[in-house]
């Protein structure tokens, strides 16, 4: 089932991905974004589980009870936001380039009044012959050849993406019901921005040699020749001459909003003194939106042309169910999990692109490719071990395969995080880890939180690795959680 509509959107986030700012979260979190705690614990807590922890369907059976208590209830409200770059900047440096050398991409005007045709990209004109003929051929050639290394380095490599989250757990766990019941429901929006890259096969000895000829060229209406690679020139019967890259390097624009609803039941199958086995399952609703853009470089003029591409966007709707099934050994001092996502592999579909823009077959190619999203099945495990008094412990998880998230990035997460849980409502929890992307990114990330009053947590998360955004050194990504869960 699925449906077609513009549908607003908080396409602020598109900004915020364009600009290079923030913006994440999840209870059923989405693989490139752990939810509460677990960002820095890596799976279960050692612990004080609480209904913050219900990424694998069992947990939820293992919440203790308070002491002469049949039941334990629960509720939390979070959020989340983050960032990844997986680039540089340099096609923003690359747009303000043309504008300040007041070289124009298609679309645009040069300066004299006549603009190019469609994926031609309008470079100075050529100087009339004079006696330092050679030394300006020269110097114009090596613009000729910095414009088209740039337009390659550009998008080579560009994938910035920005997220946000907010999710409503709810636990009802009694006696009375034969375990523990979970309802969760929340929302999640993704937005990205991919360089598609053609490279340019620019022969600039080739070119110079060429452009010699033409100054012995007498010609009464407009010739173009080709140069090498993507370049050619257009001579004038004034003896003027334009330059044009035909070229299909371009930037791919994603966006994805995720409303997922999900009910899970756990319980205890077997237990001997302190060791139990819990299992769990979790149905789950989805309602996404996909909406895409691919879009020539060379109909690009600024970083608003982006956006507005963003703000016009369709998103197709499409509907569908997946579950998810878990399973957890628990002893005193250690625990030891399974979770298999999406068992059955639910796909969904972005709109198909207009690529009448695009002439490269292989571009082409790829853009179809990314018009399919399926949430692929990942089996994730975890375990963790705690002191004898419960106060301090350490956790461990890794994903056993690489699964893509809605823009087409793949994540594997392996993680380890370790921490003090306090019982008292003024001393406050603390914890630190690591967590590293096998696949894709490959991004390790520092992380670290706190728990404040028992109910407020808060979790941090920033790379170890760098990139340079307009002259300064920002880290490649950034994830914050905000989340206040309680038991009664």
């Amino acid at each position: 089932m699925n449906s077609s509509s513009k549908r607003p959107l908080v396409l602020l986030i598109a900004s915020l991905v364009a600009h290079g700012m923030l913006a994440d979260s999840l209870y059923a979190e989405p693989i490139y974004h752990p939810s509460g705690p677990q960002l820095t614990f890596g799976g279960m807590t050692h612990r004080q589980m609480t209904v913050s922890d219900m990424g694998n369907p069992a947990h939820p059976a293992g919440v203790p009870y308070p002491e002469g208590d049949n039941g334990i209830y629960g509720a939390g409200l979070s959020i989340g936001l983050g960032i990844e770059y997986d680039g540089n900047d340099n096609f923003f440096k690359l747009l303000d380039k043309l504008g300040e050398d007041g070289a124009s991409v298609p679309g645009g005007d040069d300066g004299s009044g006549d603009s190019g045709e469609d994926g031609d990209t309008i470079l100075p004109p050529l100087p009339p012959l004079d006696p330092d003929v050679q030394e300006k051929l020269d110097q114009l050639i090596k613009e000729v050849a910095t414009a088209a290394a740039l337009i390659g380095v550009s998008v080579t490599g560009l994938n910035a993406k920005a997220f946000i989250s907010a999710d409503v757990p709810v636990l009802i766990s009694n006696d009375a019901l034969g375990g523990a019941w979970t309802f969760g429901a929340n929302l999640s929006v993704t937005t990205n921005l991919r360089g598609l890259n053609d490279p340019i096969k620019f022969d600039a000895d080739l070119a110079l040699e060429n452009l010699r000829a033409l100054y012995d060229t007498n010609t009464t209406v407009p010739v173009t020749y080709d140069l090498t690679g993507d370049v050619s020139v257009t001579v004038n019967p004034d003896g003027t001459t334009k330059f044009r890259f035909d070229n299909n390097s371009g930037v791919l624009t994603k966006a994805a909003q995720i409303t997922e609803i999900g009910i899970g039941y756990s319980r205890k199958v077997w237990q001997r003194e302190n060791n139990k086995v819990l299992v769990g399952v979790k149905p789950k609703y989805f309602d996404v939106g996909l909406s895409n853009t691919a879009i020539p470089i060379s109909d690009i003029q600024n970083a608003r042309d982006i956006f507005e591409s963003l703000d016009k966007s369709n998103f197709k709707y499409e509907q569908d169910f997946g579950v998810d099934l878990g399973v957890i050994w628990s002893g005193k001092q250690y625990q030891l999990g399974a979770t298999l996502t999406n068992l059955n592999e639910p796909d969904f579909h972005y709109p198909a692109h207009d690529l009448s823009s695009f002439t490269n077959p292989v571009i082409i190619q790829l853009v179809r490719e990314s018009e399919k999203y399926v949430m692929e099945r990942q089996l994730k495990l975890e375990g963790g071990l705690i002191t004898s008094n419960g106060a301090w412990g350490i956790n461990f998880g890794l994903d056993t395969n690489a699964v893509p998230d809605p823009m087409g990035d793949d994540y594997q997460w392996v993680s380890v995080g370790a921490g003090f849980a306090s019982n008292s409502w003024w001393l406050p929890g603390a914890r630190l880890g690591l967590r590293k992307n096998i696949a894709g990114t490959r991004l390790t990330y520092a992380t670290a939180g706190v728990t404040v009053f028992n109910i407020i947590n808060l979790d941090l998360a920033v790379t170890t690795d760098t990139i340079k955004v307009n002259d300064k050194t920002v880290p490649r990504g950034l994830i914050a959680n905000l989340g206040v869960y309680m038991q009664f």
